[in-house]
């Protein structure tokens, strides 16, 4: 009896925590294909996921990318003078459970603060898309956008979405 009244107790304390986390992590996209070069190279990610009880409810993947990655490839030209002009530049993925409630505009709205813009990449997109990768991750269902920051600064890019802890992306 002592036990089915602890173990019941212990249960009951648990549904008690929180039920909005948020989860960091990395995900790691691995050679790349670009008209006739090919390499083999990992684009890292900085993988931050919230969690409504057990429902991914919104996601951003972080990704740098050096000068020399041959993950520049995928960009166009255009892109790339664009991205030379950003004293930090970052790959962004972003997905959303329910736009009503948690959406990329949310998102942009805090990135600014922090002195970062948004910028199409439609040219990596595309390759990003047709990695074949693509469908296990479920890429479709993402945004994919870059950020830019033209000066250095110390401001740090914080997140905040209402009912979730704030988080720094990195």
């Amino acid at each position: 009896m002592k036990i089915a009244i602890l173990s019941l107790f212990l249960f009951l304390s648990c549904s008690n925590l929180s039920k909005n986390l948020v989860k960091s992590g990395n995900f790691t996209l691995r050679n790349g294909v670009a008209a006739d070069k090919t390499w083999n190279e990992n684009l890292s990610f900085k993988r931050y996921s919230w969690f409504q009880e057990m429902s991914l409810f919104y996601e951003a993947l972080l990704g740098d990318l050096s000068p020399q990655s041959s993950f520049n490839n995928w960009f166009s030209a255009e892109e790339l003078k664009e991205i030379n002009k950003c004293a930090d530049f970052k790959v962004v993925l972003l997905y959303s459970l329910d736009s009503k409630k948690i959406s990329n505009g949310l998102f942009f709205e805090q990135v600014e603060r922090a002195n970062y813009q948004k910028i199409e990449i439609s040219n990596f997109k595309r390759n990003l898309m047709l990695h074949p990768d693509s469908n296990e991750n479920s890429f479709s269902l993402y945004q994919v956008y870059g950020l830019c920051k033209k000066t250095k600064d110390l401001i740090p890019l914080m997140v905040s979405f209402p009912g979730f802890q704030e988080v720094t992306l990195r």
